[in-house]
Order: C-alpha cells, then sequence, then structure tokens
C-alpha cells in the first residue's frame, strides 16, 4: 500500500505548488487482500495543501486514507513543449515547476500574467525556466509588411500607404518607406498602422 501511495506522491510532485510525503505511523492499517492493482487519488475537495491520499480497491469494494506531510515549493514558470523564436506563448504553452536553486528562483517568474501572450526571443526546449529577458512584445508590425500611415499635426490628419523596413510591437517605433520612397520614423499603434505627429 505504502509503495503505490508513494509512486503517486511523486507523481503529485510540484503540481499544486507542494512536495508531500507519508506521515509515519506506528501502527500500519490492516487491510484485506485486493485481487487488483489499488488506485490512489486525491480525496474529493480541493484543499491545498493535500492532508491525505486515498488508496481504492474497486474490488473488494474498500479505501483507505493515508495522512501525509506537505512541504510547499518554491515553484516557477517553465515552458511544456519546444517553443520557436516568434511564438506567442499560450496557457497550454506554460507550467509552474519546482526549482532549488535560489539564484534561479529570483529570475524565475511565476504569475502567468506576465508571460501570456508575450513572444519569445529564441528557441526554447521543453521545461526551460522563463525570465523576463527571454520575452518581449508581440509584433504587430514585420518586415516589409504594408502599413496605413496616419501622419497628424495641429487640426489635420493625412492618410498614406507605406511599407515596414523592420519588426515591431504596439509603442515601439520602426522605420517605414512611403510612397515617394522617402524613409520616416513613425510609432506603432496597437491595431498594427503606424503614425507621425507633426510639431
Amino acid at each position: 500500500m505504502e509503495q503505490v501511495a508513494n509512486q503517486f506522491l511523486q507523481a503529485q510532485h510540484g503540481q499544486d505548488g507542494y512536495g508531500y510525503q507519508l506521515k509515519l505511523q506506528a501502527r500500519k492499517p490492516a487491510m484485506p487482500a485486493c485481487g487488483q492493482p489499488l488506485q490512489a487519488s486525491w480525496p474529493a475537495g480541493n484543499a491545498r495543501p493535500q492532508q491525505s491520499v486515498l488508496l481504492t480497491c474497486v474490488e473488494q469494494g474498500w479505501s483507505l486514507s493515508l495522512p501525509v506531510l506537505a512541504s510547499e515549493l518554491q515553484m516557477v514558470l517553465v515552458t511544456t513543449r519546444l517553443m520557436r523564436a516568434g511564438e506567442v506563448l499560450e496557457a497550454d504553452d506554460i507550467k509552474l515547476a519546482p526549482v532549488n536553486n535560489r539564484s534561479q528562483l529570483n529570475q524565475g517568474i511565476r504569475d502567468q500574467k506576465l508571460l501570456l501572450g508575450q513572444m519569445v526571443r529564441s528557441t526554447l526546449p521543453p521545461g526551460t525556466m522563463l525570465t523576463a529577458s527571454q520575452v518581449r512584445s508581440p509584433f504587430v508590425v514585420k518586415m516589409n509588411q504594408p502599413l496605413k500611415l496616419q501622419i497628424r499635426g495641429d487640426g489635420f490628419a493625412v492618410s498614406s500607404d507605406a511599407t515596414a523596413l523592420g519588426n515591431a510591437a504596439a509603442g515601439e517605433r520602426v522605420n517605414v518607406r512611403v510612397t515617394n520612397g522617402k524613409v520616416i520614423s513613425a510609432l506603432v499603434e496597437a491595431d498594427g498602422s503606424v503614425s507621425v505627429q507633426m510639431p
């Protein structure tokens, strides 16, 4: 029974931010032999941390609750799959994983909100700890992309076509070539257009 419980606890290690081990019991419970492999699970409910692990013998119809000790783990977000440079992080691409190294903990990120929707700068293998330097805002303008350029001034606004000469995220500046061939620096808007503010 203990072997089944320990295997389950090892498999669950860090899933909810805790590590678990069985509490030592002075007297081991005596249960009828089970002709099938025991099934281990957490008790019903969503307690954190868990207080016990539940062993069930479906064949005999009995269940046994074994007490566990919980220890909070230091967790950071890591990749769940190979992420290629330029890909945008989604919820399924990251998970919390425990770290033992304090310097890693200081560099790592725990809050998913800081990563979701961000673009990875370089290719990252599965299980890579994510840091702020590995991600950036996604490009809304890309090299050679046709753009709408808004030229604004005091009391006027003019729209023109332009071509991006680089990649940039919203709020960043990018060089664009306008229809007469002139190159100017413009501000990237959230909708993918660019703008120039005239004095």
